[in-house]
């Protein structure tokens, strides 16, 4: 199996990954309330964690951001496996992960030279 090495290979197996209905990918403009556009890919697959209802990986685009929303009934975990973001003023880079626990709020905001790609969990 070939290592993955860019940004472009990675966003190129996620789309692989749609042609053999293992993965699903909605344009999302604005996510939640956010600027510009992300690409949401969520995964077809069922996670063997029971909690876990989603989940998935969201190529950010430039400048991309995903607003300011709270997690009441949920958690979320993102962890960056390209580019960089900033949430909740903490600057996040390749391999490392952002939690938002139940009862907290968060947002998002690529900082990247181009897309910033995401793997995320929402557990209940």
């Amino acid at each position: 199996m070939k290592k993955i090495t860019t940004t472009m290979e990675l966003i190129e197996s996620l789309d692989r990954g749609v042609d053999e209905g293992k993965l699903r990918r909605r344009l999302v403009v604005h996510l939640k309330n956010g600027f510009y556009s992300c690409a949401v890919y969520t995964d077809q697959v069922k996670h063997p964690d029971t909690r876990v209802y989603e989940a998935g990986k969201i190529v950010m685009e430039r400048f991309a951001t995903i607003g300011v929303h709270a997690h009441e009934k949920d958690s979320e975990e993102y962890t960056v496996l390209a580019g960089k973001v900033i949430s909740n003023g903490v600057v996040y880079g390749p391999g490392q992960t952002m939690i938002c626990k139940k009862g907290e709020t968060h947002s998002c905001t690529n900082v990247a030279s181009g897309e910033s790609v995401l793997r995320f969990v929402k557990r209940m």
